[in-house]
């Protein structure tokens, strides 16, 4: 059985770097994993590993993350290995929260350093379970990406959601919310967007969950109310100077579980995946994972403004 299990993705933008993963691992026991050639990820996942001291490597962005993440939650927790992340994607969002370099052999590096377990968010809803580390971003955040095209991508980089954001505010949709986080209800609120956080990025290093912990238990509940375009345009300017939860227009609460309802009924994206089907219930599963984290000293900052 090899020590470590790579999962990645023939076909993401920077998979011709996995080649000097491949170099950096030559001296370990690796088994890999495509994820453009598998159709059952936690089935592959589970015949190839043995006990807890196999390490997961997710080499690519948050997709590839969100994959792994789910395969492991399929398997016993007395036998779920550790996670490890090199990030290869575009925004690899999860990676900069647990203060993973984007230098491929520093990644590496910290898979030497000792997991600590990290929670993990389990979303239930209308034929829907499934799981996800970083962001789930509901209502116009889905139209939002929905309205990034390649060129935008390739220009704005990091910053093409807040380019989405501009083509959309215009014609903003409402949503008439009821929540429950916790035992705290909330009811018939008008609302444009919900975000459920448990890691502090989103959409390319946008802060959006600046009190976010990956080991405090709790789940960030961000709900963006309805209002005008200038409000909008506050909140979006608010976000890029570091005071985005001061806004009038937001609710934050960080709690266990939510319970939503809303019409029409609210899409998410779920680290960079569009969920059709209304998700009614968010619920943290603590210390779900080990994972292999950063130093502070290696960590990427957080993007706060075009330059």
């Amino acid at each position: 059985m090899s020590s470590q299990l790579v999962i990645w993705n023939s076909g993401s933008g920077r998979a011709g770097e996995v080649q000097e993963l491949r170099r950096l691992l030559t001296n370990q026991s690796a088994d890999w994993i495509d994820l453009s050639q598998t159709d059952d990820l936690a089935a592959e996942m589970g015949r190839k590993i043995k006990d807890n001291s196999q390490i997961v490597i997710a080499a690519g962005g948050d997709g590839t993350v969100n994959a792994a993440v789910n395969a492991l939650m399929t398997i016993d927790v007395d036998r779920r290995p550790s996670m490890g992340i090199v990030p290869l994607g575009t925004a690899n969002d999860f990676a900069g929260t647990l203060n993973i370099p984007d230098d491929i052999s520093l990644a590496v590096d910290t898979l030497a350093v000792r997991p600590i377990p990290a929670d993990i968010v389990r979303i239930r809803g209308n034929d829907v379970e499934r799981y996800y580390a970083n962001v789930a971003a509901g209502g116009n955040c889905v139209r939002v990406s929905e309205a990034l095209t390649d060129e935008v991508k390739s220009r704005w980089g990091a910053f093409s959601y807040i380019r989405g954001a501009i083509d959309v505010l215009p014609d903003m949709m409402t949503y008439r919310v009821d929540a429950t986080c916790d035992g705290e209800v909330f009811s018939g609120l008008d609302s444009w967007a919900i975000l459920v956080a448990n890691g502090r990025t989103n959409a390319g290093r946008i802060e959006v969950a600046p009190k976010a912990s990956t080991t405090d238990g709790l789940i960030d509940v961000i709900i963006i109310r309805d209002g005008t375009i200038a409000d909008m345009v506050e909140i979006v300017a608010s976000n890029l100077l570091g005071d985005f939860l001061a806004c009038e227009q937001i609710i934050f609460r960080q709690v266990r579980s939510l319970f939503l309802k809303s019409v029409p009924p609210m899409r998410f994206t779920i680290d960079g995946e569009v969920v059709d089907l209304e998700p009614v219930q968010f619920e943290v599963v603590p210390q779900a994972i080990r994972m292999h984290v950063g130093t502070t000293q290696n960590a990427t900052p957080f993007l706060k403004a075009p330059t």
